[in-house]
């Protein structure tokens, strides 16, 4: 058994496991007899999927994939629950946007299977770590009518998902995990249960409650939802000891209390240690359908309360309306949601939170002087050293940034035309950053090739679209077959590394079936043969060890596809084929490159212009890391002084 299974599943109940929030969501589901994960790899989310792909044959589950997107994960998730599975999906929060369109029929639909259950875990990325954007996905929770459950540490990561499982089998409507990137990537000790064998049953009922064709039935199913299914979840969210007051019999001279869920729970009770104050906590676990009742008894025992929540007053909203529905006279106190003022606001509305801003929050409320300047250390920026994110040494995308800076200039000389860049989700955007700067716009996953239509077809200008193989197969088609179909005059540089690179270099469709141990039972999808199915002019660059320039035949390529472009205003894509680096590199070791420092004329091509990480500057000469170097020899190839040669 591998390493992954002995550590996720070969645990004993009563025994305890130091884990990742995201290892104990996986256990939690195997506790919860798990038959089915979908995923599409996004970042905080991805390890819950790895782990599922690498031990679901072992432990007895039907069924897991990495999705082509997260629409099509929420579907075949979706589907195996309305056989009658026990199905699980998973995204980050910007996939909950690709998944939704499903979404709205699934959480509609009940199916008449005794053990459908389905959990949606949605990871959101507070502080926009590993994210195009920073958004509050629990705004889902009330356009689908769905429960929720949020954890805030490793232990209720399993016991929640747990739980999740439990409510949907008994109410027959998906749940959502909502996790933060601080809950999904923090360890924590965990207490582990039995492992649930699955109850899948080859004999099924796929009734019409799993279809949405009719529309008055669909109408019926949605006021079924709501006032049935949905009623039950506020029952249970009243009654759930997820839901609970910690410090319930505190007091405190202020008349003050806390109200707060998930991570936020645990910023709130440093911030009270800190201030050395006591004050009763009423922790949300099940933050859709809210307790009601249960807030406005809390809400009847105080003057004065705070609502500690990261983002969007998703909490703070919902509570202020039920505050004037049982017309509680409280001061309620948090990011001030109508006001729109930053100033009006005890915590910030963008971005994590942590033990400080809440403790100064809490020391503005009760006026409470803290040992520390509060407001200055939040406000102290620190001289630390600068780093800009920088491609991995070796990869191949630092070889089509260089050909790519030739090429334009080339472009622009002979034609005199303005180019644009429009930048995709993946390793490439760093591209992005000095010394290339290839982005004029950048939106979100499978954009890059719409984004440079709408320019293409308002100007003269060259306009070039940079997508990585996993992005286009997951949003890159439909914009590409748009692009052939309104004749959009664009050059497409289609950057095949083989794997899902950014988020941990998972497989996908275009991935070579010998290189990953599931490859056995796929089938690998060319891109070329996609490509030239949809009808675009396509060339194709792969690397060679021939002894012509790499760098030089991809310079020649894009320089002639782009003034094709310019001329003939056709949609051209260049197939840039050069796998990660990451992986290649565990099959094969390269040849470490030196500097020959007599020869090197400090002139910057390797370190500026390539700018791979593993060479710097010492003493006026370029100079190479040996433990950083992975061989791939393009420093060598575009050396103008021949200074760089393999390490003797």
């Amino acid at each position: 058994m591998s390493r992954v299974f002995e550590k996720i599943v070969s645990g004993k109940p009563g025994e305890r496991r130091f884990f990742l929030g995201n290892e104990a969501i996986a256990r939690g589901a195997l506790e919860s007899g798990i038959d089915v994960y979908t995923f599409y790899p996004g970042t905080p989310s991805s390890d819950v999927g790895e782990i599922f792909m690498e031990i679901f044959r072992d432990a007895g589950m039907k069924w897991t994939e990495t999705s082509i997107n997260e629409k099509v994960a929420l579907e075949v998730a979706g589907s195996a629950y309305a056989r009658g599975a026990k199905s699980m999906c998973g995204m980050k929060n910007v996939g909950l946007n690709v998944a939704s369109d499903p979404f709205f029929a699934l959480a509609t639909t009940k199916p008449k299977n005794e053990n459908s259950a389905m959990v949606v875990l949605v990871a959101d990325d507070p502080e926009q770590h590993s994210s195009a954007v920073e958004m509050d996905s629990r705004h889902f929770l009330k356009l689908l009518k769905v429960p929720a459950l949020e954890p805030g540490n490793a232990q209720e990561c399993l016991e929640f998902t747990k739980e999740a499982f439990r409510i949907s089998k008994k109410l027959k409507i998906p749940v959502i995990l909502r996790t933060v990137t601080n809950v999904a990537h923090a360890r924590g000790g965990v207490e582990l249960g039995e492992i649930q064998k699955s109850e899948i049953k080859d004999v099924f009922d796929l009734s019409k409650e799993v279809n949405v064709a009719s529309r008055l039935y669909f109408l019926e199913l949605k006021n079924e939802q709501i006032f049935n299914r949905m009623h039950q979840a506020l029952e249970i969210s009243e009654n759930t000891p997820l839901n609970f007051i910690a410090n319930d019999q505190s007091e405190n001279e202020y008349q003050f209390g806390i109200i707060t869920s998930g991570v936020s729970f645990s910023y709130v009770n440093e911030a009270l240690e800190f201030l050395n104050l006591t004050a009763p906590i009423l922790k949300i676990g099940m933050i859709n359908p809210l307790p009601e009742q249960k807030i406005a008894n809390f809400l009847g025992k105080f003057k004065q309360i705070l609502i500690v929540e990261e983002n969007d007053p998703y909490l703070e909203t919902q509570i202020l309306g039920i505050a004037h529905k049982h017309k509680i006279e409280v001061k309620i106190f948090g990011k001030d949601p109508y006001s729109y003022q930053k100033d009006d606001a005890l915590l910030p509305q963008v971005g994590e939170l942590d033990p400080t801003k809440v403790a100064l929050a809490i020391a503005k409320i009760t006026k409470i002087t803290p040992k520390l300047d509060l407001q200055k250390i939040i406000n102290t920026k620190y001289d630390v050293m600068k780093r800009k994110p920088v491609l991995c040494p070796g990869c191949p995308h630092m070889t089509t940034g260089f050909s790519l800076t030739k090429a334009v200039k080339r472009i622009k000389n002979k034609t005199k035309k303005e180019v644009y860049f429009f930048q995709d989700i993946g390793c490439y955007t760093l591209l992005a950053f000095p010394p290339l700067g290839f982005a004029n716009v950048k939106y979100c996953m499978g954009s890059s090739i719409a984004l440079a239509q709408g320019v293409a077809q308002t100007s003269d200008s060259l306009n070039i679209a940079m997508i990585g193989d996993g992005t286009f197969f997951h949003s890159g088609l439909p914009p590409l077959i748009n692009a052939v179909y309104q004749n959009a005059p664009i050059l497409l540089l289609l950057l095949d590394n083989g794997w899902i690179g950014m988020t941990g270099q998972q497989c996908d469709a275009g991935t070579n079936t010998e290189h990953y141990s599931e490859g056995k039972y796929k089938t690998r999808i060319p891109l070329e043969k996609v490509v030239e199915s949809i009808g675009a002019k396509l060339d194709i660059y792969r690397k060679r060890d021939d002894g012509e320039k790499n760098t030089r035949r991809l310079t020649k390529l894009i320089e002639e596809a782009g003034i094709d472009v310019i001329e003939n205003r056709n949609t051209h894509v260049i197939l840039i084929q050069d796998e990660c680096i990451q992986k290649s590199k565990k099959r094969y070791t390269g040849l470490v490159r030196e500097v020959d420092r007599d020869k090197c004329i400090n002139c910057g091509t390797c370190y500026r212009q390539l700018a791979c990480p593993a060479i710097s500057v010492r003493d006026e000469k370029s100079d190479i890391d040996p433990g950083l170097c992975l061989g791939c020899g393009i420093c060598e190839e575009v050396c103008p002084a021949k200074a760089i040669g393999v390490k003797k």
